[in-house]
């Protein structure tokens, strides 16, 4: 787990999204059974969910571009009420709109379902 004391939590400014991400059961359980490191050159992001915080980095920089706060419910699953997206042009070239944004953390997360599954 090199990797984790390299990255650190979303810092500088913000742009927070109206999200409604709901993550089922398993895929909650398979986040909290480990953080999704690049297992090589091609995988762009790493994820960590750390205690109801969800991080995710571009490992090419090391930035945290997207942070979400999760709400946990009975059943398992996890709901994501709003996105925090770094706003930091220098680090990240931001979508022009909220919609576009969510569409690219969408594409993120599928990803990293394609990276679960594959464990």
């Amino acid at each position: 787990m090199g990797w984790r004391k390299d990255l650190t939590p979303l810092t500088g400014a913000r742009w927070p999204i109206r999200c409604g991400h709901v993550f089922d059961p398993s895929e909650v359980a398979r986040l909290r059974q480990g953080a999704l490191w690049p297992s090589d050159m091609n995988e762009r992001w790493a994820i960590w969910l750390e205690g109801s915080v969800l991080r995710c980095w571009r490992t090419d920089s090391g930035a945290c571009v997207y942070e979400s706060l999760l709400s946990f419910t009975e059943d398992g699953s996890a709901h994501a009420a709003v996105l925090d997206v770094l706003d930091e042009p220098e680090l990240y070239a931001r979508a022009p709109s909220d919609e576009r944004e969510l569409e690219r953390f969408e594409g993120v997360l599928t990803q990293a379902k394609g990276r679960l599954d594959r464990l």
